[in-house]
């Protein structure tokens, strides 16, 4: 399957947009997704394997932080949309309440355009409602860091050029 990807920094073409809107379109497994094209919104994303286990460890959180309706929640996986099935039965049915996308088979460029040149996972970023990169974290999140950075993405329609770091 061919999977579309951009991942830019360049301008979105919407108005209000951020200069510095991070984007990128993802296949769910049965379309293409655009990030740029969904309801503007304070958004998480979170970059994943089914074989990784701090990973697996965050989606019961992630599904839970989506459940309260304050923030978006996308995984993008880095695997193949088959592979989803090997995950533990409660990350699947975690997942059943997030939006979840797939990567490219070489995700590289995704995750360097979201702050992860290394490709180190868990890799989690919270964008503000015009895309921005508002905080992000890699390794394994909990919920006091999700709820500080989602809070401090929500609070600003434009963030500071502080982030949350950990």
């Amino acid at each position: 399957m061919l999977i579309a990807l951009w991942a830019s920094s360049m301008p979105a073409h919407g108005a209000g947009a951020s200069p510095t809107a991070l984007d990128f379109e993802l296949s769910d497994g049965q379309r293409f997704v655009r990030l740029a094209e969904l309801p503007p919104q304070p958004t998480v994303v979170n970059f994943w394997r089914y074989d990784c286990p701090p990973c697996l460890r965050e989606m019961p959180l992630l599904a839970t932080h989506a459940a309260h309706g304050q923030v978006r929640v996308i995984t993008v996986a880095l695997h193949r949309p088959a592979e989803t099935a090997m995950a533990p039965s409660g990350v699947r049915q975690a997942l059943s309440s997030v939006m979840t996308l797939y990567a490219p088979s070489t995700p590289q460029g995704v995750l360097a355009r979201f702050g992860n040149p290394h490709g180190a996972l868990p890799h989690t970023v919270v964008l503000a409602a015009d895309r921005s990169l508002c905080a992000q974290h890699t390794g394994e999140i909990d919920s006091a860091w999700l709820a500080h950075a989602t809070q401090n993405c929500s609070a600003h329609s434009t963030p500071t050029s502080a982030a949350v770091a950990r």
